[in-house]
Formats: structure tokens, C-alpha cells, sequence
């Protein structure tokens, strides 16, 4: 690992002088720093210690584009908890290709582009798929994506591999053959993302996907295979913004039957440097009377820490009950000033009564305080409440009292 790290360090530094001692003929260089430092007392007991770390996430990455026909982008990341190594002199297997990929533009001169490796899924919202940047590790994917004359049409279509179990086979013999399943249990997504603009002041997006998770739970049963269709509004009228998002599951999880969906509403208006929302998200959860049915709606790949309070409780909390999120939103941009203020309350709710009969979370509060310090690096505050709900009293029993959470963190990117 020591060689490896020395060999991109040797190789991106030799990078940079070409670049910066030559004219840079097209190539892009790229980084960036992620520091966060946190204080977490999400356990609802203030008679325990909070706990305090720091992370750090760093990005390197070169791109380049040949004959305006074929680009080249490669980008490696670090990413480490501060003292996680345990010594001054050990070290840890942190550094992993983030994205490396190329992209064929036109080829057969016909108006679609491919690309093939590994790259950031970002569309629309980041509801159904995003990139997670909030966390320190990020998500990328393995696949290949089409997009579908880009400049009129805007269709991508695209074969993700998440999980392949099958080791290379570098050399065939008789031992390996034959795999004692059917299928290899791989585990992939196949979907497409359709952009449709309405008028210059709205659009609707689509998005549907087929997810197999081809690991076998009894003869004949996928682990997964699930279907999803949803889709995304924008409109704009006057000082007036809203957003429009929904999407419906279905397929099987295991032996249990998936029928799932999620609604969200966002409406937001801004008056001079304030603007102003109000909004809801409706994730639909599992009837604990019905354990042999699967209604619990799964945002697995979209970046939850946007949508559902920034302490991220939800959805992993809502323990399969579905979430009921209503909120209200603030922000202040202040005039020619570097610093901006956001304030968000949230109001959550399960979906579906627990047995006993609860349907309270609790109640959230995040402020977010962002300074531009230069151009390309920010420094941001941020600092949560969350008061406990019967559901949370219940889970985390015997703690109720408030939860805290605050971070620190530098953004620089190059």
C-alpha cells in the first residue's frame, strides 16, 4: 500500500509541473479538501459524554478531452477519521479510485455519447440517485451509462454493478467450472433518467430502474428484485418555487412482496434575500400487523441528508414503519456579505402506528451558518436539536432527554 500511495504521489506531482510548465493544452486538473470536525450527543441521555471526531476527505483528479470525441477523467480519494490509524506510524488502506472513467462522444457519428467505469450518479433533486458528498467516503458507481442525443432528447440510459461475488478468472480450470448456481449472484441495477423541459420555467424529470440482487433465498427467489418508477417537477412562477417528487416500489425483497411509494411537496418563496418553505415527505411504511408484506418505500441511493434533517436519523430510524416529514424552511443571503444563515424545523412522524399504537418521532431543529471565505472554499457551522417522540423514547429507552449534534467544516475545492 506504502509503494502504491508513493507511485500516485510521484505520478500526480510530475502531473502537475507538466501541466503548470507547459501550456495545459486542454488538461483540467481538480481536488478538493473536506475537513469535519463533529460533537454527536444524538443518544438522548445527557448524562453520557458526547462523542468527538474529525474527518477528512481528500480528492485528486485529471481530466482531459481528445479530438472533442473521446474524455479522459480519472480522480483518486482519501478518506479518514482522525487517529483511526492508531500510531504516527501505522497507516490504513485509505486510497481508492473515486471515478475513472472514459466517454466516447458521437462515435459512429451518431448523436449519443458512452461511458464506461467508474463515475458519480447526480441527477435532478439527488432524490433517487446522488453523489452523498455529506459523507466523507461519497458514492460513486461500477457500470456504464448512454446518453441519447444529450442536446435534444436528454435520455440516459445506464447498467450499474454494485456487487459482483465472482472472483476474476485469470486462468480457467476444471475446478472452476461449472459455478454451482444458474446465475452468478451479482448484484446490478439497470434504468434509465429522461429530462423533459415544459417551458423555460418548468420541467419534469423521469426516472425508473431494475434492481437485481441475484443471491438466492430459497429455489427460484432473488434477494432482490425490485422495480422503480418516479419522477420530478419543477415550476417557477414569480417570487414562487416549487418541487414535485414521486415514486412508487415494487418486485419482491426475499419472500416478501414490495409495494411501496413516496410523495414529497416543497414550496418555497422568496422575498428580496429571504426565502421561505414549507414541504412534506411521505415515505410509506410497513404494518406491523402485516409481517409477510414489504411497504416500507427504501431511498437507497439518493442523498438522504438533504431531505430528511440533518442529524440522519431518518430513514434508518423510521425501523421500517415509513416516515412522515413535515417541515419549514428559512434561508438569509445577506447583501454583499460572504455569510448566509439557514434555519429548518421538522416535524416527524412514522408512516405506520407501532403495535402500541405510537406515531411520533420528534421534532428537529438544524441552523446552518456558511461563510465564503475565498472563492472555491467555504467554512460552515452547523448545529441540531432533536426532542424525542414517543417512537424515539421507546427505541433508545431509557434515554429521552434532548439530542445535540454540531460540526465544524472546511470545503476547498481546486
Amino acid at each position: 500500500m506504502k509503494k502504491l500511495f508513493l507511485i500516485i504521489a510521484v505520478l500526480t506531482f510530475s502531473l502537475i509541473d507538466l501541466l503548470y510548465s507547459q501550456d495545459l493544452n486542454g488538461w483540467k486538473l481538480n481536488g478538493q479538501i473536506q475537513l469535519r470536525s463533529e460533537v454527536d450527543g444524538r443518544d438522548f441521555s445527557n448524562n453520557t459524554h458526547p462523542f468527538t471526531f474529525a474527518s477528512l476527505r481528500s480528492r485528486l483528479g485529471v481530466e482531459k478531452t481528445f479530438s472533442d470525441k473521446v474524455n479522459f477523467f480519472i480522480q483518486f480519494q482519501d478518506s479518514r477519521v482522525f487517529g483511526e490509524e492508531g500510531s504516527p506510524t501505522s497507516y490504513t488502506a485509505n486510497v481508492d479510485l473515486y471515478q475513472g472513467y472514459i466517454k466516447l462522444i458521437k462515435p459512429f457519428d451518431i448523436d449519443f455519447t458512452i461511458q464506461a467505469g467508474r463515475f458519480a450518479m447526480i441527477y435532478g433533486t439527488e432524490r433517487f440517485f446522488g453523489a452523498s458528498n455529506w459523507s466523507y467516503i461519497g458514492r460513486s458507481f461500477d457500470g456504464v451509462r448512454f446518453s441519447v442525443m444529450p442536446d435534444c432528447w436528454d435520455l440516459d440510459l445506464f447498467a450499474l454493478t454494485l456487487n459482483e461475488s465472482v472472483s476474476y478468472i485469470n486462468n480457467p480450470s476444471p475446478s472452476i467450472y461449472p459455478y454451482p448456481q444458474v446465475e452468478t449472484p451479482s448484484h446490478s441495477i439497470y434504468g434509465f433518467y429522461k429530462k423533459n423541459k415544459i417551458t423555460d420555467l418548468s420541467k419534469f424529470d423521469l426516472v425508473g430502474y431494475y434492481e437485481i440482487d441475484r443471491t438466492d433465498v430459497r429455489p427460484d427467489t432473488n434477494s432482490i428484485e425490485l422495480f422503480l418508477i418516479g419522477g420530478t417537477y419543477w415550476g417557477s412562477y414569480g417570487n414562487f418555487f416549487t418541487v414535485v417528487e414521486a415514486a412508487y416500489q415494487l418486485g419482491n425483497r426475499g419472500v416478501r412482496d414490495v409495494n411501496a411509494y413516496m410523495f414529497s411537496l416543497l414550496a418555497n418563496y422568496k422575498i428580496s434575500t429571504t426565502t421561505l418553505g414549507i414541504g412534506a415527505d411521505i415515505l410509506s411504511g410497513n404494518d406491523p400487523n402485516k409481517p409477510d408484506k414489504a411497504n416500507a418505500y427504501l431511498p437507497s441511493y439518493g442523498t438522504n441528508h438533504k431531505f430528511y434533517g440533518y442529524m440522519d436519523y431518518f430513514p434508518s430510524n423510521a425501523f421500517g414503519l415509513g416516515l412522515n416529514d413535515f417541515y419549514f424552511k428559512a434561508s438569509f443571503n445577506l447583501v454583499d456579505s460572504k455569510f448566509s444563515f439557514s434555519a429548518d424545523l421538522h416535524h416527524f412522524m412514522s408512516n405506520q402506528k407501532t403495535l402500541s399504537g405510537e406515531n411520533t418521532f420528534g421534532q428537529e431543529i438544524d441552523l446552518t451558518v456558511d461563510y465564503k471565505f475565498v472563492p472555491g472554499t467555504s467554512i460552515t457551522w452547523g448545529g441540531s436539536l432533536f426532542f424525542p417522540g414517543d417512537i424515539m423514547k421507546v427505541l433508545y429507552s431509557p434515554r429521552e432527554d434532548a439530542a445535540f449534534w454540531s460540526y465544524l467544516m472546511i470545503t476547498a475545492n481546486l
